[in-house]
């Protein structure tokens, strides 16, 4: 390989203190892993490579580092032709970082970066956060690289582009953002491409924490703006509807964006089915959705303030099963939703080897026990149950824990003013979600319509 040395040797500084492999010893002082090791020399001047063991391949190393594989010349010539970038001490210091290797010779200022990386990842598998009851049974993992692989195995076309840049000054985390080209709106790739350039943070972790930072209208962050999913299939229908999708290198979830209030409630089985059946799971979510915000509100109008506008005997029934409760209607409705709401917290972080135990004794023992002491109704604890149980049928999970914290503020106008609160509530609303919008697309639109393309 007399071409590489040779590029090494034009690098020779006078000041040896200034050479790279110094200067990368300075670097990641005090770093277990990092690795400077003598491969050979050549003209009287050593060659080193530079790496970090945790990152770095073995069986690679095994190959360039070993003396018993021949001589250097022979153990590089596997990179000959090869496109090799030049490194500096601030570009080695991030190639090495990303598990590759530094090549570089005593006295030099630069180096070669060499692909020795290993791949961290696990194996693919079923989603997570999604069950899937008819489609693909595989999901993304965390590797950047595989997921733009699943998307575009699903996705065979010159129209989907993918840009990569980097996120993060400190771990210059990689984001994809892949759009069909013809279906794409472009103001709201700009819009994307723009909230990308500008951020100026350290690092990002999650895509939902990208999100949060590309959304800069904090009033406006109750309502998630993209949709967060794991499933390849629902990327690529997506990405054909207009969307564009950003994948975070480190994380398995993908967001879809620009987002509207009904992409959160339909599951990517609607359109795997019959259309009438598509229809109705359609409309049981938005029923469900209603009930959730409206039924312990109701019970709270129905029984304290609105006692006028039930039947005799439905008044009759709710005074009869609230004999002996010593709380007021509104502070005895708080009280179980709150109970509820630390029985699904606790189901959902505790391990899953425990957490069917907690969920049975909070929700059967608990229950009849507060019961049998007179603390609550027997009508309410039927009225939160079923509101416990409408909350788990929305789709996605991000607007599942707003429709848990919306129903306290409905209940709160309901305990103020009856049902006149509960209109109110649900017109403020329909009034603030009207005024919302993701990436330049409004909230409630009901479909996305792109140039050269439908929804």
């Amino acid at each position: 390989m007399p071409a590489l040395l040779a590029s090494l040797h034009k690098w020779t500084v006078d000041e040896p203190a200034r050479s790279l492999n110094k200067e990368l010893a300075l670097l990641f002082a005090d770093a277990h892993d990092y690795i400077c090791v003598k491969i050979g020399e050549d003209g009287g001047r050593e060659v080193c490579l530079c790496y970090l063991s945790t990152l770095a391949s073995p069986a690679k190393l095994r190959f360039v580092v070993s003396e018993e594989a021949g001589t250097l010349e022979s153990r590089l010539s596997q990179y000959e032709g090869t496109a090799l970038q030049e490194a500096q001490a601030d570009s080695a210091e991030h190639a090495i970082c990303l598990g590759m290797a530094v090549l570089c010779m005593e006295g030099s200022s630069h180096g070669l970066v060499l692909n020795l990386h290993k791949v961290q990842q696990r194996s693919l598998s079923s989603p997570f956060t999604e069950n899937v009851l008819q489609g693909p049974l595989y999901a993304f993992n965390e590797n950047l690289e595989v997921n733009t692989a699943l998307v575009r195995q699903r996705f065979r076309s010159s129209k989907l582009k993918c840009l990569v840049s980097d996120i993060g000054t400190a771990t210059r985390t990689k984001a994809a953002v892949m759009y069909a080209e013809d279906k794409v709106d472009p103001d709201c790739l700009q819009r994307v491409q723009d909230a990308l350039d500008g951020l100026d943070v350290q690092s990002v972790q999650d895509t939902g924490e990208l999100l949060r930072l590309i959304d800069t209208k904090r009033w406006a962050r109750l309502f998630p703006k993209a949709v967060l999913t794991e499933r390849p299939d629902r990327v690529s229908s997506d990405l054909l509807r207009g969307k564009i999708a950003i994948l975070l290198d480190g994380t398995p979830f993908a967001l879809l964006l620009p987002a509207v209030y009904t992409d959160f409630w339909h599951s990517p089985e609607d359109s795997y089915v019959n259309p009438f059946v598509s229809v109705f799971l359609n409309a049981l979510r938005f029923l469900a959705m209603f009930c959730n915000l409206t039924l312990p509100a109701l019970y709270i109008a129905l029984t304290s303030i609105n006692v006028d506008v039930n039947r005799l005997e439905i008044s009759l029934a709710a005074a009869a099963s609230r004999e002996g409760v010593p709380y007021p209607v509104f502070i005895e409705t708080m009280l179980m939703l709150i109970i509820i709401d630390f029985i699904t917290e606790a189901g959902t972080r505790l391990p899953q080897a425990i957490s069917a135990t907690v969920t049975m004794v909070g929700g059967v023992v608990l229950g009849q026990a507060i019961i049998q002491a007179n603390i609550v109704s027997n009508l309410l604890v039927i009225i939160v149950a079923a509101t416990a149980i409408t909350n788990f049928i929305v789709i996605d999970y991000q607007m599942g824990l707003v429709q848990r914290i919306l129903k306290y503020f409905v209940c709160i106008g309901a305990a103020v003013a009856g049902l006149l609160g509960i209109v109110f509530c649900l017109i403020c609303l329909v009034f603030y979600l009207s005024c919302l919008e993701s990436f330049g697309t409004p909230y409630l639109t009901t479909m996305l319509k792109k140039k050269g393309g439908g929804a």
